[in-house]
């Protein structure tokens, strides 16, 4: 078998003296070994979970839209990347999908291994499309985020629809009063 001489910082050897009776070597080749399996798969086994959605106006710069908070699970061994991540938000009214905007977040950001990171964004929304949409809600109502987050070392993109997110119709009210585009 090949010998591969790695290097550590001087603490964590420290730490690895103090476990005389691991196999270091094997502890290595197991996490070397996960960590191609897990990149011989071209999509990132990651997971998304929606945390918070909500209506917002900036008075100061005048732009309506929505902030909101999804949860980027990192179901690997190994600390990744998130290279960009694509929005497309839309809302389940009556029954019906209505398109509320897209966005895209170029913020890179690392998710360790086995861990969460958050992906935090506010999508504006035109005066328009806020008049259109409001014609039809009269009740609280799910949205609908489609996601496409690309992780740097794989090759094709995650794709995945996170859809519990719900905004009560008193935020929404709220937040189109203060749009003052209804009186």
């Amino acid at each position: 078998m090949p010998n591969v001489t790695i290097s550590v910082p001087e603490e964590l050897k420290t730490e690895m003296d103090k476990f005389a009776e691991v196999s270091w070597s094997e502890i290595c080749r197991n996490a070397i070994s996960g960590y191609i399996q897990a990149r011989k798969n071209p999509i990132p086994q990651i997971q998304l979970r929606g945390k918070e959605i909500r209506p917002y106006f900036y008075h100061e710069s005048g732009y309506p839209g929505l902030f909101v908070d999804l949860l980027i699970q990192n179901n690997m061994g190994f600390e990744i990347v998130v290279d960009r991540i694509l929005y497309n938000v839309r809302f389940d009214i009556k029954g019906k999908i209505q398109g509320a905007g897209s966005d895209v977040d170029l913020y890179k950001r690392v998710v360790g291994a086995n861990s969460v990171g958050v992906s935090q964004f506010f999508m504006k929304m035109t005066k328009d499309k806020i008049v259109f949409l409001d014609q039809y809600i009269e009740k609280t109502f799910q949205c609908r985020i489609e996601c496409v987050i690309f992780v740097e070392g794989f090759n094709a993109p995650y794709r995945q629809e996170v859809y519990e997110l719900k905004i009560p119709i008193d935020e929404w009210k709220e937040f189109v009063k203060s749009t003052g585009l209804m009186t």
